[in-house]
């Protein structure tokens, strides 16, 4: 598989390049954003890696471009801003995952192997997360290999929060998403469906699934370990 890696510090770039080519990964680097968006366009890449503040273009604008061309190239960005805030941030200009420096190379791969796993998922359609099965494709569930029935509505945000899944989702965003053209919609309109939701994925199970981040929004919690099935 081939890997974008968009990063101006040559250290680092070195130090990420030698652990994924230790377990297979092919890796090609760019030192800059223009360089890194020439590369992204003109070839195919299994993933790309994106340091968040390059010189010239920086990545918030990268993903923004290759989403507005609708490239669905997976995405992990790496910034040194740290907070949640600007985690969100990345995570709703395009990025699929988004990881704060410094951090571990082990780290970056495990996220790396994680996205090409749930890339791969989105393939066949059906995606498990601990004991909850999805099938995208016919909009069913099963947890614990009890079918669970959800209303449209339900369907919506649960949607919304497993594409997304193991990253934060702020409020503002399942909102627009999902009732864009409802502006008379209570601002506790989401709430409600977050508890229905619980009510039925969570209330029976002892691992819950969805998790509140006070002030920001809701993430469907990332697995310690998850399976695509064929």
């Amino acid at each position: 598989m081939r890997i974008l890696y968009i990063e101006d510090d040559d250290s680092i770039a070195e130090m990420v390049k030698l652990g994924l080519e230790a377990v297979g990964y092919a890796v090609e680097l760019a030192a800059d954003g223009q360089t890194g968006l020439l590369k992204a366009l003109e070839e195919d890449w299994s993933l790309i890696i994106l340091d968040g503040m390059l010189p010239g273009l920086d990545g918030l604008d990268i993903c923004r471009r290759l989403r507005a061309r609708r490239d669905r190239t997976p995405i992990l960005m790496l910034s040194a801003r740290d907070t949640l805030a600007d985690e969100v941030r990345g995570l709703e200009t395009g990025a699929d995952d988004y990881l704060a420096k410094p951090f571990a190379v082990e780290r970056l791969v495990a996220r790396v192997r994680a996205l090409l796993r749930r890339e791969a998922a989105q393939r066949t359609h059906i995606v498990r997360i601990r004991d909850l099965e999805v099938d995208t494709l016919h909009r069913q569930l099963k947890r614990g290999g009890e079918e669970l029935l959800l209303t449209p509505r339900e369907w919506a945000v649960f949607e919304l929060l497993l594409r997304h899944e193991g990253r934060p989702v702020s409020k503002e965003h399942l909102r627009q998403r999902i009732w864009r053209d409802e502006a008379s919609v209570g601002s506790n309109v989401l709430e409600v469906y977050i508890r229905l939701l619980r009510a039925k994925l969570d209330d029976d199970a002892d691992v819950k699934l969805i998790k509140t981040l006070y002030g920001i929004g809701y993430v469907l919690e990332r697995p310690e370990e998850d399976e695509v099935l064929g």
